[in-house]
């Protein structure tokens, strides 16, 4: 049984509030899968058939977040070094890009809630796709995506959904499955438990827990009692609020987490030495976030052409796979299947209800880019509920 459950009182006109649609603000164009966007023209894509440049390419890039592998497989075959740059947090990556803080020559990782952004902010270069023709192993849906019709300025990565990780050892999976999202405001779990560091997932979750399916609301409405329900979660479990979940349930820190699906499936890599991969478990919900990252490259990059070279090499599906049995995420690839993860070691059974099928992203909710007034509305939210 709960000890205490989180939910939103809110009347049924505000729950039938309506989603949101393509939209323009200025220079900012909002594509949503209802209302694929063709994204404005920033300038010319690199010409054909140019060498790449040699030398150190920067990139800018989540931890942990491409084989160490795979990047010196690269390395050896284009005659380029690699340097990292990490960030661990979209918006402030972005406000260093504007700044000209980083001046990276590719990007990992992004995703369409800060695209618009990018190509606001005219920080992106078209793409030639003559030099990615792996772009053609994409899952059928992600070759076009709705957030950049035929894929002027990105080329997708890795795809997940969020859900519930936990220690199977110390949490009955048939109680996770029961309470589902609830589970998260069970006191029971209280300082054993973590939310995602990212407004836009948790601020979700404290919808989606109480049956609100727009994630991408601007009803003043459901958004002010998200925060009540958020500060409810805080006042019942008092969470962690990080992206770490992935290694601190593996070590035995914490029982239960809200995390990114691909960050579960990277669980068993952190388990310590001689601890089974059977005591971590993972719930998919029927009602959660489907989503993707995508490569893209600045406009300001030095090495354009082989920062196109890496995204096609990390899009064949050899190196996909490989690049998998390190990172945990599953790359938006038609041959990287639950089999071939499984194979490869890349994914083990207690996890791998994290993978996403064809079936799963479509039908999933997409967190789209919010119109500047509405997204400072999310972040007020945020603001009170991590304050706390």
């Amino acid at each position: 049984m709960l000890a205490t459950t989180g939910t939103l009182a809110v009347a049924p006109s505000i729950l039938a509030a309506c989603g949101s649609s393509t939209t323009s603000s200025g220079a900012l164009v909002i594509g949503t899968p209802q209302n694929p966007v063709t994204l404005p023209s920033t300038g010319e894509a690199i010409a054909d058939g140019l060498a790449n440049e040699g030398g150190t390419m920067e990139v800018l890039n989540w931890a942990d977040y491409t084989n160490p592998e795979v990047i010196a497989d690269f390395e050896k075959a284009f005659g380029i070094t690699i340097k990292q740059t990490i960030y661990d947090s979209e918006d402030a990556a972005l406000a260093k890009l504007r700044n000209g803080t980083l001046k990276p020559d590719l990007i990992i990782g992004f995703t369409d809630t800060g695209l618009a952004r990018l190509v606001a902010g005219d920080l992106v270069q078209p793409l030639n796709q003559t030099y990615i023709p792996n772009r053609s192993n994409l899952l059928a849906g992600l070759q076009n995506p709705y957030y950049d019709q035929g894929s002027q300025y990105t080329i997708a990565q890795f795809i997940y959904g969020n859900g519930i990780g936990f220690r199977s050892d110390r949490i009955d999976a048939a109680q996770v499955a029961a309470e589902g999202y609830d589970s998260l405001w069970n006191s029971t779990y209280a300082g054993k438990l973590a939310v995602i560091d990212s407004y836009r997932d948790t601020i979700s979750l404290a919808l989606l827990q109480a049956g609100v399916t727009d994630v991408n609301t601007s009803d003043e409405g459901l958004l002010a009692a998200a925060q009540e329900n958020l500060i409810r979660l805080r006042e019942a479990t008092s969470p962690k609020v990080d992206i770490v979940s992935y290694t601190e349930i593996p070590a035995g820190n914490r029982d239960i987490a809200y995390m990114w699906g691909g960050d579960a499936l990277a669980m068993p890599f952190f388990l310590p030495e001689g601890t089974t991969s059977d005591v971590l478990g993972f719930w998919y919900p029927d009602q959660t976030i489907t989503a993707n990252d995508f490569f893209c490259i600045p406009k300001t990059s030095a090495k354009p052409v082989a920062a196109h070279q890496f995204i096609n090499y990390l899009t064949d599906v050899d190196v996909a796979i490989k690049n998998q049995t390190y990172v945990g995420y599953q790359p938006a690839l038609t041959g990287v299947t639950v089999e071939a993860m499984l194979s490869s070691g890349g994914i083990v059974e207690s996890v791998a209800d994290a993978v996403v099928t064809q079936e799963r992203y479509e039908s999933g909710a997409r967190l789209v880019s919010l119109e500047p007034a509405v997204d400072a509305a999310w972040n007020d939210v945020w603001t009170t509920f991590t304050a706390g």
